[in-house]
């Protein structure tokens, strides 16, 4: 099974998390092109193996026990970049770096590439939750993107991705396998006013996050409001299960102290969930995917 493609069988996955938090993929699998994503998928799909996408690893709660099926982690020709000479266009492989990305935009003069600054990951998970803030999102420069499926290789638009607030509506079996980005206001000039610009942002984010592990944000913002504002108001800022802990700096961020367990980060969110959804009637949605639950 999966012939000639790197593939690891009981591959331990907090390694490749944040949290580092996380038990073994029954097969952990490293495809460099999209003719090899394709084998992956079909043979996974003859043998009835679940297929989970990896990706940075910064978004994610894997379970202690880990996960059964196939991971795959993209390699080669999906960490790869290409700049048009006008500068305007971007085609980017979705296993590269999301905050290189960033600066890379911005050294262009892509202004709106401060609105992404200092989002972790790769690029597949900052399309996957249309990663941004106030100031810009990625979906507003995306024009296609190429994905692969069971059943093939396909190309999607802009308007096929239905890219919304962290939301898209991208095939659920398709792997996002390159963009292409399209921003006609590029101006190399500003380069030095917006890497001014996005350090000033990153300063201010760093004082407002915490710095021990976490996966980054644990729900969405409900509409008209924040998570970590009504976490919050809930008085539940430094509780704890285990090594599990809501942070002191951001409620909306629970992090491994050391030796949180998934069970725990698990415990924790859920019961923050419910203080919210019992104090305020709101019932938060989770950002953090979890496997394996």
């Amino acid at each position: 099974m999966f012939e000639g493609i790197e593939v690891q069988e009981q591959a331990l996955l907090a390694p490749y998390t944040t949290l580092h938090i996380g038990g073994p993929a029954q097969y952990l699998a490293f495809p460099k092109n999209q003719d090899e994503l394709l084998s992956l998928l079909q043979e996974a799909n003859a043998h009835h193996l679940p297929i989970y996408l990896l990706g940075g690893g910064s978004n994610l709660l894997v379970n202690d026990d880990g996960v059964q099926g196939l991971v795959i982690y993209l390699a080669g020709d999906f960490a790869q970049v290409e700049i048009s000479d006008s500068k305007d266009h971007i085609w980017v492989g979705t296993a590269f770096s999301f905050p290189k990305l960033t600066r890379l935009c911005l050294e262009l003069g892509w202004e709106i590439a401060l609105g992404w600054s200092g989002v972790p990951g790769l690029v597949g998970g900052a399309l996957k939750m249309n990663a941004g803030t106030r100031l810009g999102e990625i979906g507003e420069v995306v024009c296609q993107v190429e994905a692969v499926t069971p059943a093939g290789k396909l190309i999607l638009s802009h308007d096929q991705m239905g890219f919304a607030y962290r939301h898209t509506a991208f095939p659920k079996d398709a792997i996002l396998c390159r963009a292409e980005l399209y921003y006609p206001q590029a101006n190399p000039q500003k380069k030095a006013e917006l890497l001014a610009k996005a350090s000033q942002l990153a300063k201010t984010r760093k004082a407002t996050q915490p710095k021990q592990r976490s996966a980054g944000s644990m729900f969405k913002n409900p509409p008209g409001d924040y998570a970590g504002r009504l976490i919050e108001a809930c008085g539940l800022k430094g509780t704890q299960i285990g090594g599990a802990c809501i942070s002191q700096v951001h409620a909306n961020f629970i992090v491994n102290q050391g030796q949180a367990t998934a069970k725990e980060m698990l415990a924790l969110s859920e019961f923050a969930q419910k203080r919210v959804y019992d104090q305020f009637g709101i019932e938060l949605e989770y950002e953090v995917r979890r496997w394996g639950f």
